[in-house]
């Protein structure tokens, strides 16, 4: 019974990886490259558009905490030990970036140019901040794989 268990439990672990996490770590790859395209139109238009950033945090959040919810699927983590490290560190990078379209958003709802100047001003500010920050953190905290070893 235990051999049935660990096989299904394996060919959950790879659909799940090929179904879900293969598109999941192509979006926390190109979406902060998508964001900051979104940042580069509305400076270029002058007017506010959509939050796409707050719907890649919480798409990419939900797949990545379901990755690491169920036991079946974290052994992907645990097969491929660079996976966690990577979706740490870039998903943090799309929360920076996803910040950093929320402030231009923000300062481009009212036409004034001298606002926009300062929320452009403000929002790459935050992304300067915001990475000098996750160097910090992740030089203190070294990134752990999921079997307790880190990148040391």
């Amino acid at each position: 019974m235990s051999g049935a268990k660990n096989f299904l439990a394996n060919v959950t672990a790879v659909t799940y990886f090929i179904a879900i996490m293969l598109a999941t770590i192509l979006l926390l790859i190109f979406a902060p490259v998508m964001l900051l395209g979104d940042i580069r139109t509305i400076q270029e238009s002058g007017f506010a558009s959509s939050n796409a950033g707050l719907a890649f945090i919480g798409g990419l959040g939900l797949f990545i905490g379901i990755s690491l919810i169920f036991p079946a699927f974290r052994r992907m983590y645990y097969k491929l030990p660079w996976l966690f490290p990577l979706v740490k560190i870039f998903y943090v990078n799309v929360v920076i970036t996803a910040i950093a379209n929320m402030i231009m958003n923000y300062g481009y709802e009212v036409q004034d140019e001298t606002r926009h100047v300062t929320f452009f001003a403000l929002a790459i500010i935050e992304i300067v901040i915001g990475r000098i920050l996750m160097n910090l953190w992740f030089n203190k905290r070294k990134v752990e794989y999921i079997g307790r070893q880190t990148n040391v």
